[in-house]
């Protein structure tokens, strides 16, 4: 599925993430990430749904320290959010909320018990984590680990090799998406979607007074 040069422009990038750099390997980027990166989600989409192949360039306008070319390469989804992330060291398969919003947060901590424990079992969790302790919670109680989890993104990993050439890609995607189902399935009966997001309403618009001819 993917070539050797995948790997290798990745490690590239990331020493010289420049636009001229860029410019020079943009073919590389075509076809030895984004055609079989493609190939990938049109391969899940029955399954899984649409997915979208991530674009190299970053979007600095809230964080213009960031370097402006993406060092991994990757596909995303949606409903319930899910990512597979290719670096020049690691092949990653996520899925779940990164974060929860505040609705979210407060019905999952309510929520936590011993068969979300037992679900996570043999799963890293990549989800940020609160360092205080979270209001109301007593430092005693056995699922603070849980109850400090700003989300629940749940993935596994896995070093690059030879195997990316091969279909093991697309049978690593299915099978961790598959066994994350329960997990899943927990997040749906006792945290929901994100709560929805009421528009701010926009000022009126400030007629213009035509200027009396002189």
């Amino acid at each position: 599925m993917f070539t050797t040069d995948a790997t290798a422009f990745l490690s590239e990038i990331a020493a010289d993430n420049t636009a001229a750099f860029f410019a020079a390997h943009r073919h590389r980027h075509a076809g030895a990430l984004d055609a079989p990166l493609r190939d990938l989600a049109a391969a899940l989409a029955e399954e899984f749904g649409p997915l979208r192949v991530l674009r190299p360039h970053r979007n600095r306008r809230f964080r213009p320290d960031l370097p402006p070319y993406r060092t991994d390469a990757g596909l995303v989804g949606a409903d319930p959010p899910r990512a597979v992330l290719l670096s020049a060291t690691a092949f990653t398969v996520s899925v779940g909320p990164w974060r929860f919003d505040r609705g979210q947060r407060a019905r999952f901590r309510a929520a936590v018990d011993d068969e979300l424990g037992a679900l996570l079992d043999g799963w890293t969790v990549a989800s940020p984590r609160l360092t205080g302790l979270p209001r109301g919670v007593r430092t005693d109680d056995p699922h603070l680990p849980l109850l400090r989890l700003d989300g629940l993104q749940v993935q596994r990993s896995w070093p690059v090799g030879d195997w990316l050439g091969t279909g093991e890609p697309l049978r690593r995607v299915r099978e961790t998406w598959r066994a994350a189902g329960p997990v899943l399935r927990w997040l749906d009966r006792h945290v929901g979607p994100p709560d929805p997001v009421v528009p701010r309403p926009r000022p009126p618009a400030v007629p213009t007074v035509a200027e009396e001819p002189g």
